[in-house]
């Protein structure tokens, strides 16, 4: 399939199972931050909130500060968070799927090592709905495709029922 045809299925549907927020299951900024090399101001995940490994899919959540610098300058008087910040928290939630994927376990490892990943490419994005200052999104990932090198996520941003923004996302393993 396509990255033209997924991302016309992702603005339609959400990608996560009915159960996959009732499970009981998160973790919260500080194990984030054992997963994923990113820190503030760059770390865009609040929480991981649930997991399917059969499906391999991942939830996580990000509450838009309405305080965050970035918006006094993206439509001052309007602010709305911008896109490539929503494709940056895609890609966040993406690594943090690989990562427990690669374990095939929920536990965070007791010496965590973040995957050493670099982004190759966006297969493409669209931005269906602003995401606004105060608002809490669930942002959603499922893998597409992964081989020795390089790993690939479908993902949306969702608030409210609604997909705001939904993304193709490639990374490629340094080690």
């Amino acid at each position: 399939m396509d990255s033209e045809t997924i991302l016309k299925s992702l603005r339609k549907k959400p990608l996560a199972p009915p159960d996959l927020l009732t499970q009981g299951w998160s973790c919260d900024q500080a194990a984030i931050r054992r997963i994923l090399p990113h820190r503030e101001p760059f770390l865009l995940l609040d929480r991981l909130i649930g997991l399917d490994l059969d499906q391999a899919v991942l939830a996580a959540s990000r509450r838009i500060d309405p305080g965050d610098p970035v918006l006094r300058g993206h439509f001052p008087g309007l602010p709305v968070y911008p896109g490539a910040l929503q494709v940056e928290m895609i890609g966040q939630a993406g690594l943090c799927l690989y990562s427990f994927l690669e374990r095939q376990s929920r536990e965070i490892a007791a010496e965590p090592r973040p995957l050493k990943v670099r982004a190759t490419k966006i297969l493409g994005a669209h931005f269906l709905e602003s995401v606004l200052p105060g608002q809490e999104v669930m942002v959603v990932v499922k893998k597409l495709a992964q081989d020795p090198y390089l790993a690939s996520v479908q993902g949306q941003v969702i608030y409210a029922g609604r997909i705001c923004a939904a993304a193709l996302c490639e990374v490629c393993f340094l080690e």
